[in-house]
């Protein structure tokens, strides 16, 4: 056991070296995401093409470029994107050999796994999104637009914008259950607490999926409200298996 105290400055220069690991990282990452640009906007295209099924081939939906520097603020824009992804294992394995020392060996042993599962987490929570919402959503849109009697063109920045934000949101947003696990592990949260108090979940998780979502519109809101409440759900039943791991550990 690593009982040695380490001076705060030797703390900060530690913390100073992983900010900069992380950045070289990601920095290598978005290099590759730039040099591989055109694969990565054809996967990015991919839901347009599949909402654009059921469009006649006379009123195609198309992406523009209105102003001069689009082009090149979308690819500097999916290369950091696609950075962040392609170096996020390093950049946990870099956080989390930062912060082992600091930890019991307990929290030592939850690290790797919580690690683990939260990467699977956010890249199930980002295909769940590519595959199934984003299509829908675009369809959706598209109609409003057909209803409308408007002629569906967006510019490749929004629709890039649209894309990245919905991917990392329901990313981010399917790391719940690994939270509400977590916490119910180092008994900082009880499950009968949480379920005494599901109402007043709902709302907060009605105001995260508001702040997710690049849009305001009902539609959008319900395509990530509906499976972060089950994510909740799901979070609530981890939480009861997780006291029962808990409860051998404390003294009686």
């Amino acid at each position: 056991m690593n009982d040695q105290e380490k001076p705060f400055l030797d703390h900060i220069e530690d913390l100073r070296w992983v900010i900069l690991k992380c950045a070289a990282a990601i920095g290598f990452g978005s290099v590759v995401g730039v040099m591989g640009i055109g694969q990565v906007m054809e996967a990015i295209r991919w839901p347009l093409k599949q909402a654009q099924g059921n469009l006649p081939l006379s009123h195609p939906s198309t992406l523009l470029a209105l102003q001069v520097t689009d082009p090149m603020t979308v690819t500097l824009q999916i290369g950091i994107g696609a950075g962040i992804l392609l170096s996020l294992p390093v950049v946990l394995f870099f956080v989390g050999q930062y912060l082992l020392p600091a930890l019991e060996p307990r929290e030592q042993g939850m690290l790797l796994p919580a690690f683990f599962v939260g990467a699977v987490l956010f890249l199930v929570g980002a295909a769940f999104c590519y595959f199934l919402v984003l299509p829908q959503a675009l369809r959706f849109f598209q109609d409003f637009n057909q209803w409308l009697g408007l002629e569906t063109s967006w510019t490749m920045a929004s629709y890039t914008d649209f894309v990245l934000q919905m991917l990392v949101g329901f990313g981010l947003s399917f790391e719940l259950p690994l939270v509400m696990v977590l916490l119910a592990r180092l008994g900082i949260l009880q499950k009968s607490v949480v379920a005494a108090h599901r109402r007043h979940a709902i709302v907060v998780l009605l105001v995260v999926a508001a702040c997710v979502t690049p849009t305001s519109d009902p539609f959008n809101l319900a395509l990530m409200f509906v499976p972060l409440y089950g994510l909740f759900e799901l979070g609530l039943a981890g939480m009861g298996w997780a006291e029962r791991k808990h409860r051998p550990m404390i003294p009686g």
